[in-house]
């Protein structure tokens, strides 16, 4: 037999006994993807260098949104991600629905959105497939590029062991999310359901339900309403954590999601007018002729300017919002203690950003998935 047809074969037979060996995986995490951080932007830009610093082996990736549309009276997707890189070796689709979807869906819409989510996830992972496979080296000439191509992307395709669902389900939109998560369930059957958990719906459970999945993704952060003027940081701090998480063990294993990012909120008369992204005191505290600093993070803006996507008035205010390195190892240690987490729990920070990492210092991540012992 022709050498080369040899190697290929050997080759073609090693990437299908890798897929296997994933399907035999089963429903459990493995125990290597535990630091985890959440990817939630269109355009997936990996950072191999600060990813191996971090020591992270996880990642929750932003795939689309549904929200409903009103013009075709039906859930469509939207933002869906894009890249034409591949992604880590552990990674978890992530899909966020909006409330409308379930205000507005019958079960027959439900059943045929659930199809058309595994469809569209199953083309975005194929993408990522396709780029992993372009990304190699195939030398030999005589290889079959196609079969191989094909291959790579099935490979892909069952690396993945779980789907993430993220949705603020209400009391009033509980039955028709929960009857989606079961359907999804079963046509997504080789793959785990996970639900992101509010505070609220972790304290509140007579009123939010417990979703019909084995783990949910406690989301630590957006802690008070950001639109208002009064409170002083409405990302997160532990004060706030403890009014929602003191005793009571939630019925379902939890994996954690904690915050590094960072955001300032505009005022207008203390009427809320937008959010500004990746802001940091440092932005505005040593800027004396655009802001007079108010203390606490707020500062007054001393003209008429342009800031993001707004248009910012003389005498407006921004409060700047951030959780400290103290107050997230604080949230951590707490969590620990409070919490009901196993040996597969995920310790997830939110989100990856290059600044936000840097602003809090890659050792100082590693030391909180290190209290998980992770």
């Amino acid at each position: 037999m022709n050498i080369k047809i040899i190697i290929q074969t050997a080759l073609i037979f090693l990437l299908l006994l890798a897929g296997i060996s994933c399907k035999k995986q089963g429903n459990n995490y493995s125990g290597n993807e535990q630091r985890s951080f959440c990817y939630w932007s269109t355009n997936y830009v990996p950072d191999s260098a600060l990813w191996n610093k971090l020591e992270a082996n996880h990642l929750y990736v932003r795939y689309f949104d549904v929200d409903w549309d009103d013009l075709s009276g039906e859930p469509r997707p939207i933002a869906s991600i894009w890249s034409n890189d591949s992604l880590p070796f552990n990674f978890t689709p992530s899909v966020f629905l909006t409330n409308k979807v379930f205000e507005k869906s019958s079960e027959q819409v439900l059943d045929s959105l659930s199809i058309r989510i595994k469809r569209r996830i199953d083309d975005i992972t194929a993408s990522f497939g396709a780029s992993a496979f372009y990304g190699r080296e195939y030398q030999d000439e005589h290889l079959n590029r196609d079969s191989l191509r094909s291959i790579v992307i099935g490979e892909y395709k069952n690396r993945y062991k779980d789907i993430l669902i993220d949705c603020d389900w209400t009391a009033g939109t509980k039955d028709k999310f929960f009857y989606f998560l079961n359907r999804i369930k079963k046509d997504c059957s080789s793959k785990n359901i996970t639900v992101t958990l509010r505070l609220w719906q972790y304290k509140q459970t007579n009123t939010a339900g417990v979703p019909p999945v084995d783990r949910c993704l406690l989301m630590c952060y957006n802690m008070q309403t950001a639109n208002n003027f009064n409170v002083e940081n409405s990302i997160a701090s532990l004060d706030e954590l403890k009014k929602y998480i003191s005793g009571d063990k939630y019925p379902l294993a939890l994996d954690v999601a904690l915050p590094i990012f960072s955001w300032a909120v505009l005022f207008r008369n203390e009427q809320f007018v937008g959010l500004i992204g990746n802001a940091t005191d440092k932005d505005y505290k040593d800027n004396f002729i655009e802001y007079e600093n108010l203390g606490n993070g707020r500062y007054r803006s001393l003209a008429d300017k342009v800031i993001g996507n707004y248009f910012m008035r003389k005498g407006d205010i921004i409060r700047v919002e951030s959780v400290s390195n103290k107050e997230l190892n604080d949230m951590a240690q707490y969590l620990r203690n409070e919490i009901s987490m196993d040996k597969y729990s995920r310790i997830t920070f939110f989100s990856w950003n290059k600044s936000y990492i840097e602003n809090y210092d890659t050792e100082e991540i590693k030391k909180i998935y290190s209290l998980f012992g992770k």
